[in-house]
């Protein structure tokens, strides 16, 4: 991650004009049963599909899998921290799980920037995950929309999408 600073000296991501088009980055990270319990706690969601018990697990052969929040988590995590980092906001998330993902597994997220869209001030990131653990490709995959640092959401009564090349009023399309 690149820190840009502003004016009172405090460490941001980077901002819109920094960012292209095919920007990488990936992380690893491990899903322990312990984490598990702790995104379990916060959204107070006992499903026994994410518990290793043995009562859980008496009534019916379930396979124990990694909650979505867990794997969400780690997402808007990098998106808030590293990609592009600190002072971006999450405006939008499709996220999609492919295949099972165990207690244990470690999960490699891969994040593309695949567009940009200046006049919105927002970019598109594609993510990957890898379960390293079962040597699964594409176990999971979500589509993001984050507003960058130093970009505001504004109140912009009139802007012209040169590629639709009709006028926005307001958020209602309208040809003039």
């Amino acid at each position: 991650m690149v820190a840009y600073n502003n004016d009172d000296g405090l460490s941001f991501g980077k901002p819109l004009h920094a960012i292209d088009v095919g920007d990488t980055f990936t992380m690893t990270e491990r899903f322990r049963e312990r984490d598990i319990l702790l995104y379990m706690g916060v959204t107070n969601d006992i499903n026994p599909r994410y518990l290793k018990t043995e009562e859980a697990h008496q009534v019916v052969d379930l396979e124990t899998v990694i909650p979505p929040i867990a794997l969400m988590g780690a997402i808007t995590r990098t998106v808030s921290m590293h990609f592009p980092g600190p002072g971006s906001m999450l405006v939008e998330m499709n996220f999609t799980i492919n295949k099972a993902i165990r207690h244990d597994s470690t999960i490699t997220y891969h994040f593309e920037v695949i567009r940009i869209e200046e006049w919105r001030g927002y970019v598109t990131i594609h993510v990957i995950g890898n379960n390293e653990t079962t040597g699964e490709d594409r176990v999971l995959d979500a589509m993001l929309m984050v507003l960058p640092p130093e970009e505001a959401l504004t109140d912009q009564p009139k802007i012209i999408d040169s590629s639709e090349l009709k006028r926005v009023d307001g958020g209602d399309v309208n040809s003039d």
